[in-house]
C-alpha cells in the first residue's frame, strides 16, 4: 500500500493586523495591513507627540478637540510640502528654460 506524501497546506499570513495605538492617553485598535505596521508606528508617534504638546499647552480640550487640532496641523503640512513640490519644479523649469536660451545663444555665436 502507497504512503501519501501530501502535506497539509500551511495557512497564509494575516495581511491585516490589529494593531492598539495610543494617542494622548486613548487607546485605539486599528487594522492595519501587515507591511505598513512600521509606518503606521511612526506617525502615532508624530500625532501622539504632538496631540501630547496640545494637552499640555491646553489641559482643557476634549481629545475630539485635540484629534481635530492634529488633523488641521497635519493637513497644513502636507498642503505646505504640495506648493514647495510645486514651487520646486516650477523653478526647475524655469531654470531648464534660461540654460536651454543660454545654449542656443552661446551656438549662435560659435
Amino acid at each position: 500500500m502507497a504512503q501519501s506524501n501530501t502535506k497539509t497546506p500551511k495557512a497564509p499570513e494575516p495581511q491585516i493586523k490589529k494593531v492598539d495605538i495610543a494617542i494622548a492617553g486613548v487607546t485605539y485598535p486599528i487594522f492595519c495591513p501587515v507591511h505598513e505596521q512600521e509606518e503606521l508606528l511612526s506617525a502615532v508617534s508624530y500625532i501622539n507627540n504632538y496631540a501630547l504638546d496640545l494637552k499640555r499647552d491646553a489641559p482643557s480640550l476634549s481629545q475630539e478637540s485635540i484629534l481635530v487640532l492634529c488633523c488641521l496641523n497635519l493637513y497644513e503640512k502636507i498642503h505646505a510640502n504640495q506648493r514647495s513640490a510645486e514651487d520646486r519644479l516650477q523653478k526647475d523649469k524655469q531654470s531648464e528654460a534660461l540654460l536651454n536660451k543660454i545654449m542656443k545663444d552661446a551656438h549662435s555665436i560659435l
